[in-house]
């Protein structure tokens, strides 16, 4: 449903708060209205739908996006000097684009559709009470499972390691998602793992080579084993749920015992950019409806505008995204902030798992 109508009086109350004026969405409008932008993003996210309100609202201003592959080479980009303005992180990384001085902080007067935001997410992207970060997107990590063929697989992460499965399983390639879902089976706690502890995750993670039968790292290829039946239990995100079920694939996912793990993206804007009116204007338009419904629609993502999400009555993202279950957020391990040095030693970690 469309909402961007306003009474003349609330224009005028917008257009007093807002640098450069407000265009018809209710997003703020660049000082020029014309210049250029890069945004630093994964695969798809260039996408027109997924800017389109921005893209409306500023249409001489010229777009350019460079992909990054991974969270870690996103980082790696912004730390080698990418000249982005815009960038897109997920929670567990948001906070070595703050200790590394690359993201600005927010104005968030500035955004014209900060009040869509739940405070969940907008605590997500402060640090030491400042906003840094903006939410766009969210959405589950969790079991997927054949309900044909590994009818018993929700119960719990334990089905990743099942011998019951051996053969028909396939974990995602990160080393970051391989000590969260170990930390939960073995009852540890993640943030403050001892050597030790660490060294008992890489041993499970070994062992459980023998059942894997391929490290997954993007989506198509998760589908497509598992229509295939070659895969019958996988870590994944609820769009890869969606896309099965959308082929007729009996398949379910899981709410397992430990909980599901959650993340939710961000864009935050690089420090000491010339484009700053754009940047703003870029990051308020992913919070615009037109722009927020279609990563609900198209990726069967959660959006982070609360307006939208309540609006959605289609039966299937209600049950991928379990709408109509309001406490499964509260139930929900969203990626904790680690240190640099546990990222490092996860991913040196889950380098040996696969080596070995």
């Amino acid at each position: 449903m469309k909402r961007y109508a306003r009474s003349v009086l609330a224009v005028v109350a917008v257009l007093a708060l807002l640098i450069g004026g407000a265009g018809i969405s209710g997003m703020p409008t660049a000082a020029q209205g014309s210049g250029s932008l890069t945004v630093l993003d994964w695969a798809g996210f260039d996408d027109e739908q997924f800017w389109i309100d921005f893209k409306n609202a500023h249409p001489d201003v010229d777009v350019t996006f460079e992909m990054g592959a991974s969270d870690a080479d996103i980082l790696a980009k912004m730390m080698a000097g990418s000249q982005a303005d815009v960038f897109h992180p997920y929670t567990g990384w948001l906070q070595f684009y703050v200790e590394e001085g690359l993201v600005e902080e927010l104005d968030t007067s500035r955004l014209a559709n900060w009040d869509k935001v739940p405070e969940r997410f907008k605590e997500l992207g402060q640090f030491d009470g400042k906003q840094y970060f903006v939410p766009y997107d969210w959405g589950y990590s969790s079991v997927l499972y054949r309900t044909d063929l590994a009818p018993e697989a929700g119960d719990s992460w334990d089905a990743m390691f099942d011998p019951a499965y051996s053969g028909h399983i396939s974990m995602w390639d990160d080393g970051v998602a391989a000590v969260d879902v170990a930390s939960q089976v073995l009852g540890l706690d993640e943030l403050n793992l001892t050597e030790e502890e660490l060294d008992k995750i890489q041993q499970l993670w070994i062992d459980q080579r023998e059942l894997n039968l391929f490290y997954w790292s993007g989506e198509p290829e998760l589908v497509e084993a598992m229509a295939s039946g070659d895969v019958w239990v996988a870590y994944a995100w609820q769009g890869a749920y969606a896309l099965l079920r959308a082929q007729g694939v009996p398949v379910a996912y899981a709410n397992p015992e430990e909980g599901r793990h959650s993340w939710v993206g961000y864009y935050g804007i690089r420090a000491g950019t010339e484009n700053l009116d754009n940047a703003y204007a870029f990051l308020d338009g992913k919070l615009a409806e037109e722009t927020a419904r279609n990563v609900v629609e198209t990726f069967y993502y959660g959006s982070a505008n609360q307006d939208v999400m309540a609006s959605i009555d289609d039966p299937e993202l209600i049950d991928v995204l379990a709408i109509d279950d309001p406490t499964v957020l509260d139930r929900t391990f969203f990626s904790p902030a680690i240190s640099a040095e546990q990222r490092d030693a996860w991913a040196e970690m889950w380098v040996d798992v696969k080596a070995s």
